[in-house]
């Protein structure tokens, strides 16, 4: 069975045994993104309200248990484009480090970083851009000065709702498997 179908079986589970524990790899492999965050490849994503400059962005992914998201795939950088419906958004990658040299978020050091840039793209204009953004309608990467404000994407992985009922269909206190 299915985790999607254990919420409706759930109830009559309950009524029927008075007693139920959902399976930790059921959960694992099928957590819950709440609204407003979508799923998608096995992650939540969340585009922040208001544009922020990169800093604050990744702050406010933090301040919410995530990460600013940076594309791994093509697939990822369109379903990020496909959030941002038409607005600019940062991407986690940036250069501040070592001028050229991009670290992005959630990449290994010494591991290839997946990238999407525009043409003629990062080129550092003004020697301050260290930060990178996505305009969505091409989904094509340009780099940018870090205290330009954008919206933001983040990324977090998906919360697990775990439970167990004691005999008589209650909630136990520490009910996460």
């Amino acid at each position: 069975m299915s985790c999607g179908k254990v919420g409706i079986l759930v109830s009559m589970t309950l009524l029927l045994s008075g007693s139920l524990s959902l399976s930790p790899s059921c959960n694992r492999r099928h957590g819950l993104c709440t609204a407003p965050w979508k799923k998608w490849g096995g992650s939540c994503y969340f585009i922040t309200q208001k544009p922020l400059t990169y800093d604050e962005a990744r702050e406010a992914c933090r301040r919410l248990g995530a990460k600013m998201a940076a594309p791994h795939s093509d697939q990822e950088n369109d379903f990020l484009a496909s959030l941002a419906q038409g607005s600019v958004i940062w991407v986690a990658c940036t250069d501040r480090r070592q001028e050229g040299e991009w670290e992005c978020e959630g990449s290994q050091d010494g591991q290839g970083i997946y990238t999407n840039w525009k043409g003629e793209q990062p080129d550092n204009f003004g020697e301050n851009e260290h930060c990178a953004f996505m305009w969505s309608p091409d989904k094509k990467w340009n780099d940018y000065r870090c205290n330009g404000e954008q919206l933001a994407v983040c990324k977090q992985e998906p919360r697990t709702h775990c439970f167990t009922t004691n005999s008589e269909g209650r909630l136990e206190d520490d009910s996460c498997l």
